[in-house]
C-alpha cells in the first residue's frame, strides 16, 4: 500500500506539468523566467517523490526476493528497470517528435512542429505510465505491511484472527 500511495503520489508533478506546459500563457507565449521557474518547480517536486519512489522498489525488491535468491532478484529488477528506460527514452523521443503531426504522415517527414505540445505529450505519457505502474501494484497481495510513512503506521495491516485469538480477545474483554 506504501508504494501504491506514492506511485499515485508520482503522477501529480508530471500532471500539473502537462496542464501547465499545455495551457499556461507562460509556456504559449515563451515567457522565459515564468517557464523557468515552472520547469524548476516540476522537475524537483517530481524528482524527490521518484527519489522516494525508487527507494521503496529497492526494498520491496529485497523484501520480496527468495533468501536464497536475492542476488539474481536484484539483478533482474535492474535489468528490467535499465529496459524500461531504454524504452521509455525511445518512446517519449517517438512521442515528443511527433505530437501534434499528421496521423497520415506519421512515419513519414511530418514531425510535430510545436515542442510545448511535445513536451506535455511526453508529461501525459509518465502520468499514464506511473498511474499503470501504481494498478499493477496495487494487486500485490501484501495484508501484513499496511501503509506506513517512517515510524508511523497510516493504515493498519490485516489482521487474520485465528480461533485461538478470538478467544482470548473475548477474555480480554470480560
Amino acid at each position: 500500500m506504501t508504494e501504491v500511495f506514492w506511485g499515485i503520489f508520482n503522477c501529480y508533478p508530471t500532471l500539473i506539468g502537462t496542464i501547465v506546459i499545455y495551457a499556461s500563457e507562460s509556456f504559449i507565449q515563451y515567457q522565459l523566467p515564468s517557464m523557468t521557474a515552472w520547469l524548476a518547480i516540476i522537475i524537483i517536486s517530481f524528482a524527490v517523490i521518484f527519489a522516494i519512489n525508487s527507494s521503496i522498489h529497492s526494498f520491496l525488491v529485497v523484501k520480496y526476493a527468495a533468501r536464497d535468491k536475492v542476488a539474481v532478484s536484484v539483478g533482474f529488477y535492474y535489468m528490467s528497470n535499465a529496459l524500461g528506460r531504454l524504452l521509455g527514452t525511445l518512446g517519449s523521443g517517438f512521442i515528443f517528435t511527433y505530437a501534434g503531426g499528421s496521423l497520415e504522415n506519421l512515419f513519414g517527414y511530418n514531425p510535430g512542429m510545436d515542442a510545448r505540445i511535445g513536451f506535455a505529450a511526453c508529461l501525459l505519457a509518465g502520468t499514464l505510465s506511473s498511474a499503470l505502474a501504481a494498478v499493477i501494484t496495487y494487486w500485490i497481495k501484501d495484508e501484513d505491511a499496511g501503509l506506513k510513512c517512517g515510524n508511523w503506521t497510516i493504515i493498519s495491516p490485516i489482521e487474520k484472527i485465528g480461533e485461538s485469538d478470538k478467544e482470548e480477545q473475548e477474555m480480554q474483554m470480560t
